[in-house]
């Protein structure tokens, strides 16, 4: 079932990740479901990106029958989409993060590679903290006679 309700900017806006990473389980979600929605979300992880047809051929290959000719052309057009798309989805990574970050990414080519640089930097930092928080919680004790 599709829909045809129009969205505002504030349905897609996804908060800033923290330069700390500490709330990337959050962000990431957030991110994956807003790509999601907007069926943007295989340039996180690089699936759905059209295959060229000269891959795996003899180097120096070219179309010489008609549907070899039809598939290049439907390559050259759905690529042409498939890198549009993917530097919108870079632009939404870098208006997400801090320029420290951001500065990381700089040199990177392509919105998988922004995901996975940041994935890499805070994926097991976020599980850290989240057993740090509990051995911190864990330590508290109540006041005598406090209430709980």
């Amino acid at each position: 079932m599709s829909s045809n309700v129009k969205h505002g900017d504030e349905f897609w806006r996804v908060p800033k990740l923290d330069a700390s990473g500490k709330d990337w389980p959050l962000w990431k979600g957030r991110l994956e479901l807003s790509l999601l929605a907007r069926g943007l979300s295989g340039h996180l992880t690089g699936l759905g990106m059209p295959i060229n047809p000269a891959a795996g051929r003899a180097a120096g290959w070219s179309p010489t029958s008609p549907t070899e000719l039809a598939e290049v052309q439907a390559y050259e057009v759905a690529i042409k989409k498939w890198n549009e798309n993917d530097v919108i989805v870079r632009q939404q990574i870098a208006v997400l993060v801090p320029d420290t970050l951001f500065i990381q990414l700089l040199s990177l080519s392509s919105a998988k590679d922004f995901f996975d640089t940041l994935k890499n930097q805070f994926e097991n930092r976020s599980l850290a903290v989240t057993v740090e928080l509990r051995c911190q919680l864990g330590e508290l004790k109540l006041k005598e006679g406090g209430d709980a």
